[in-house]
């Protein structure tokens, strides 16, 4: 859906819709049960993300009944800034986002004419994401816990329609997955999965299909308890399991 802003107010335009959807390389992701992520800011700062079209809005703000240019600031009923952003017909090139005490809720700026950076922040003031772009597509990409933790990282292949690392970790910080490209010519990744604490529960390689825009197990599969010691092994051919030993 397309909109125009208009200080608050969005006014719905018909426009095409179009979604672009993507692999998951985690296996099973846990983290919700592993800590406090922070709650989501409130709807009315979310609405700014509709004027930003480096990252895919289709709004445009309106200031005297035309596009605005410039900048232009937003206040809370008590005088607070809200935000305040840069406009180019219309278009949010640059700009902050405040919660209403006054801390930053987030802020994003271009670094060059492909490249651009969009940090948020929890309401105590910890860095809650980062997102690196190029080209309006999301490069590098990491979240944190409320406690400033590092939740989850990933970085995507610029070219091709895969991750090259997928880690995702639990409030204390010991690893929950991990996905890491090993061998760019063959795409095959080292996958880890470990049990809460940290021990790790197995391990193995997968291989990219591009027929199934997806990764496949291959190879040898090692399991683990909790102590370290090997439970099994699984032998992989053509993302099935061949034998068990």
């Amino acid at each position: 859906m397309n909109s125009i802003f208009r200080f608050g107010l969005v006014v719905p335009v018909l426009v095409g819709l179009s979604a672009t959807a993507q692999s998951n390389f985690l296996s099973h992701d846990e983290h919700y049960a592993m800590g406090d992520v922070g709650e989501d800011p409130a709807s009315d700062l979310n609405a700014y993300e509709a004027m930003n079209a480096i990252l895919g809005g289709d709004s445009i703000r309106l200031c005297g009944g035309h596009p605005c240019i410039g900048w232009v600031e937003d206040q809370y009923t008590d005088g607070t800034l809200k935000h305040r952003g840069y406009y180019d017909q219309g278009k949010l090139t640059l700009y902050k986002n405040y919660h209403s005490d006054g801390k930053l809720e987030r802020e994003f700026r271009s670094i060059d004419a492909v490249k651009s950076v969009q940090r948020t922040y929890h309401v105590n003031g910890e860095l809650r994401s980062e997102a690196k772009y190029v080209n309006g597509l999301s490069i590098t990409y990491e979240d944190h816990y409320l406690s400033g933790v590092l939740r989850y990282a990933e970085e995507r292949h610029r070219s091709e329609p895969y991750y090259i690392r997928m880690d995702l970790f639990a409030a204390d910080g010991k690893p929950i997955s991990q996905l890491q490209l090993v061998d760019k010519k063959r795409v095959e990744f080292v996958q880890k999965e470990f049990y809460p604490g940290g021990a790790l529960k197995c391990e193995g390689h997968a291989r990219y299909d591009p027929s199934r825009m997806d990764s496949q197990r291959i190879g040898s599969w090692v399991y683990y308890d909790a102590s370290g010691a090997v439970v099994k092994e699984e032998a992989y051919l053509d993302g099935k399991v061949a034998a068990v030993n």
